[in-house]
């Protein structure tokens, strides 16, 4: 019957585990690195997670860092040179998706173009822990993010949990893919106020004034000017005079000179009539009185 690999249930698995007492189980490369087993490059020995104590007396059973085994189960064996290295020792949260195919950072290449160098543009996954360089990304990217950041592989759309099926739907920035973007944008817009009726205004008509002007002002009736000038005043006649003549009328000293445009009628002022010194009409001598001799 065909081997089944003790981590993924996938048939194939053709590493045992190497325990003394002996063990059944089974595994693929990378599953056994991702389950957290001991593997030595030296002796080619496997042990799972329940035997990895025995793998204290073994040679290569210590940390690069510091020297010693220390914690087994938090030793990881770097995929290009053999070594081991505790998580701790290189402040790594080990994982399983970290510790399948793993490299140390001396051995760390680009997954990409698979070279190694140039670790000022490597951006290292936070989930895998796998390099890229700047200018190998898809799309690239214009120097180092000061945040976290995830891989391709890694990343997970933190609405719906889809991976990039493209990259008109990823972007490095962010954390959700681009319909989850748009969704949220509809979310967060203002919806529309709903109209209210108001109180029906009255119609205005022609007679009503209009919005610039003042009604609560009262507006004083016009005066009336008087006829001929404000300051004219009308002489009173009696009515048993008879009107003296205009031709007999003196001429006023304080007529203007000739040439003068005169004003209005109604500028001038009252006029007194002298009275007229003409001497007393001469009688016939046939109608002197009898009393008085001729002349």
């Amino acid at each position: 019957c065909p081997q089944k690999c003790e981590r993924c249930g996938r048939a194939g698995a053709s590493i045992p585990c190497r325990a003394a007492a002996g063990c059944s189980r089974l595994y693929h490369l990378p599953c056994a690195a991702a389950s957290g087993c001991f593997q030595s490059v030296k002796t080619l020995r496997l042990l799972c997670p329940e035997h990895v104590a025995e793998a204290v007396d073994t040679e290569d059973a210590r940390c690069l860092v510091c020297n010693g085994p220390g914690d087994l189960r938090d030793l990881a064996l770097c995929s290009g040179c053999g070594q081991h290295y505790h998580g701790a020792c290189l402040d790594i949260a080990l994982t399983p998706r970290k510790r399948s195919g793993w490299q140390c950072p001396q051995c760390k290449v680009c997954q990409t173009c698979r070279q190694p160098g140039q670790d000022s543009a490597l951006l290292v996954c936070e989930a895998c822990d796998k390099g890229y360089h700047t200018f190998c990304v898809e799309p690239a990217v214009q120097g180092l993010p000061t945040g976290s950041w995830k891989c391709k592989n890694c990343w997970v759309c933190s609405d719906c949990g889809r991976r990039p099926t493209g990259l008109d739907q990823w972007s490095w920035g962010s954390a959700v893919c681009g319909d989850c973007q748009q969704r949220r944008a509809t979310a967060d817009a203002p919806a529309a106020p709903e109209h209210t009726p108001g109180p029906e205004q009255p119609a205005q008509t022609s007679e009503s004034p209009g919005p610039s002007e003042l009604t609560d002002v009262p507006v004083a009736p016009p005066e009336l000017e008087p006829v001929g000038g404000a300051e004219e005043t009308q002489p009173l006649l009696d009515p048993e005079e008879t009107p003296p003549d205009p031709k007999e009328t003196p001429p006023d000293p304080k007529e203007a000179p000739p040439g003068h445009v005169e004003s209005p009628p109604g500028d001038l002022a009252p006029v007194e009539v002298p009275p007229s010194e003409e001497p007393p009409e001469e009688l016939p001598p046939d109608e002197l009185p009898p009393d008085q001799p001729p002349p």
